[in-house]
């Protein structure tokens, strides 16, 4: 810290930094009075955190079939939430949002930091955090009750400590670190105990070793938020092999880094290996990307380059002209970031290394949407390219653009200063006019489950008045549990014998997005003999005639 504020320019900038974070919470506080969005992933997450305030461990307490492990979901955010709720007392959801705010602060400034490290100019780290506080799409993630937020923000402090890892210079001298371990042992009992064992062994580690350490241990903990890190300890293993220039030093810096992310990793796939039968609760099974999704995922990325729907409507709707847009991109970055890695893996000595934040950044991008692409094809079909999968991406795209802008501007001649100006006004320009439309909308009503059509229901609060011995089948098992805090059964593809014999009830909520015959078809099977008892502009409730 001292070295960070040893000038009056740094004082400032730490200063300007501060007070982005602070705006950051307090855009995000304003732009949520009524609570954050929520998804069925979001309530998932909240109930994991209710049972584990109940002491019922990290399970499914929103279903009726018995208290299942969760697997298919880290545990991070679930348990952030539940120590907030116990240390403040108040409810998971509202925790949730008290996590996001500070995220989201946090975010901001942790990126204006990054790229001020990362092109030596501290007018480049504000204006990135800028461009972060002003991205709509980041915005409305932050305000959703979900992981995402906070991968975002361990993700970054992996990228820091990595960063001060392979940057790290030693000032200390051979001898001086000599003197240090033998101070240290001289100072140990004859029997060291067991913290005297941990101190002198983490003496022994040099400091590039302790911030790869930290670093692991970041990376193993984002795994933990979202399954998705697995790109981020893969960008930072192929990191390491280029970026380090020997054999010697490529070996010693994994064992560093994989001794602090593997023990965090392999513990939580075990535990989910022996409750659930698997690591991640995902099969093998060969299902490629369907057309419709990956012409959603081009889709959302243009709206997070261009968030004004006037500028971006002309295009968003001609899946070609995106697809070419967003193969030029990534084609520049493909070009600009193997020549350097190659050059410097191959021969160190003779090449200077590459700048290191820009280039893990443009790592990420592809090892992230490798492993995307692979899980989709392999793994989960049912992931939609939406912004919440694809915000690491933008994120790293916002680090690529100011890098890009402030390379512009140095390259020494007046027209190159202007056109960076230019295209850095430009970005912001149109971010903000959109933010201010997003915050807007985001101040009248929380989004999605969260919305007042939900919590004001007739039909949750039919739910909610039946008898507790009366089994509840239903669509939405989520949207159910969190507003009636029932346990509920999920509905699949045929009518359960309970409804039939009038033990049970059928809450039925209508998809926004589907009016096609087969869901009509399906609803007219899952509700033939049974009669409505309640309705609401949402869904009907259902139930056997007496």
């Amino acid at each position: 810290m001292k070295s960070f504020l040893s000038t009056r320019k740094d004082a400032v900038f730490a200063l300007l930094l501060g007070l982005l974070t602070v705006t950051g919470t307090w855009l995000l506080y304003s732009s949520t009075p009524t609570g954050l969005g929520l998804t069925d992933d979001a309530i998932s997450y909240i109930s994991a955190a209710r049972a584990l305030l109940g002491g019922q461990g990290f399970t499914r307490i929103w279903l009726a079939t018995g208290l299942e492990p969760v697997t298919h979901w880290p545990p991070l955010f679930s348990a952030l939430m539940a120590v907030t709720s116990s240390i403040l007392e108040i409810s998971p959801y509202r925790s949730a949002r008290f996590i996001n705010i500070l995220v989201f602060g946090a975010n901001a400034g942790i990126i204006g930091f990054l790229g001020w490290k990362m092109t030596h100019s501290r007018l480049a780290g504000i204006f990135l955090s800028l461009l972060f506080l002003s991205n709509s799409t980041l915005l409305r993630l932050h305000a959703q009750a979900l992981s995402e937020p906070l991968y975002l923000f361990i993700s970054l402090l992996a990228f820091l400590t990595f960063y001060r890892a392979v940057e790290f210079r030693p000032r200390m001298g051979v001898n001086a670190h000599a003197k240090f371990i033998k101070s240290a042992k001289a100072d140990s009992p004859e029997q060291p105990t067991s913290v005297g064992f941990v101190f002198v062994a983490w003496g022994l580690i040099p400091m590039r070793g302790k911030w790869l350490i930290l670093a692991g241990i970041l990376t193993g903990l984002s795994y933990l938020t979202r399954y998705a890190a697995l790109s981020l300890f893969a960008t930072f293993i192929v990191a390491i092999l280029l970026l380090r220039p020997s054999w010697k030093k490529r070996f010693s810096s994994l064992g560093y880094f994989l001794a602090g992310a593997l023990p965090v990793m392999l513990a939580w796939m075990l535990r989910n290996k022996l409750v659930g039968g698997s690591a991640t609760n995902r099969a093998i099974e060969w299902h490629p990307v369907t057309g419709d999704n990956a012409q959603r995922g081009l889709r959302a990325f243009f709206r997070f380059i261009i968030p004004q729907p006037e500028l971006c409507s002309p295009y968003i709707e001609k899946p070609l002209i995106l697809a070419i847009i967003t193969s030029l991109i990534t084609l520049v970055l493909f070009l600009w970031i193997i020549p350097r890695g190659l050059k410097y893996f191959l021969k160190p000595k003779e090449n200077t290394r590459p700048e290191i934040l820009s280039f893990i950044t443009t790592l990420y991008i592809f090892t992230y949407m490798g492993s995307l692409l692979i899980s989709l094809n392999i793994f989960d079909a049912a992931t939609p390219l939406n912004d919440r999968i694809l915000s690491p991406v933008y994120l790293a795209c916002l680090v690529i653009l100011v890098y890009f802008i402030h390379w512009v501007a140095q390259q020494g001649k007046i027209t190159a200063r202007i056109i960076a100006f230019g295209i850095a006004t430009l970005f912001l320009g149109i971010a903000i006019g959109a933010q201010i439309r997003t915050v807007e909308d985001l101040q009248e009503s929380a989004h999605g489950f969260a919305s007042w059509r939900w919590r004001e229901s007739t039909v949750m609060v039919a739910v909610r008045e039946l008898p507790e011995d009366t089994a509840i089948y239903t669509n939405q098992p989520p949207a159910v549990y969190f507003w009636t805090d029932r346990p509920v059964y999920r509905l699949w593809d045929e009518q359960p014998e309970a409804l039939r014999s009038g033990d049970a009830v059928l809450a039925i909520f209508w998809p926004v997005d589907d009016k096609s015959p087969e869901f009509q078809a399906w609803l007219d099977e899952m509700t033939d003999g049974l009669v409505t008892i309640e309705k609401s502009g949402l869904g009907y409730l259902y139930q056997a005639q007496p």
